[in-house]
């Protein structure tokens, strides 16, 4: 069976090691990122089918300019928004480029029933 990647990109060690659990616990196979330049990185390396990206986070490049650049390389890699800030943050971000929103701190029924509607999957459960 395929194993779906999920690249996780947050700037908080906290969030990002969670998630990365949680969809490892789901079988998925998640990478982090702690910017946007690790991102770019893991998205040149692997074939990612999914990012799920903070787009508030410090450095010259945030998660908003991430989504910039993803749209006009054409990548079409579905893209969920976790923040805390989200009414905020989607103001200025490619909403094209926007497959779901979540608003941090994540409820896990709905971010994994969220992971996987947008990758057209059935909702799975955590194995461990």
């Amino acid at each position: 069976m395929f194993q779906k990647k999920i690249l996780v990109v947050d700037d908080d060690p906290y969030v990002r090691t969670l998630v990365v659990k949680i969809l490892n616990g789901l079988g998925y196979f998640a990478l982090p990122a702690s910017d946007a330049w690790q991102a770019m990185d893991q998205l040149q390396q692997h074939g990612i089918d999914l990012i799920i990206l903070d787009l508030r986070m410090p450095g010259p490049v945030d998660g908003e300019q991430l989504l910039f650049t993803l749209r006009d390389q054409g990548s079409g890699v579905p893209v969920i928004v976790l923040s805390g800030w989200v009414d905020d943050d989607l103001i200025n971000a490619p909403p094209e480029c926007v497959h779901a929103v979540l608003k941090k701190p994540i409820k896990i029924d709905s971010f994994t029933q969220t992971v996987a509607s947008v990758l057209g999957e059935t909702p799975a459960t955590t194995r461990s």
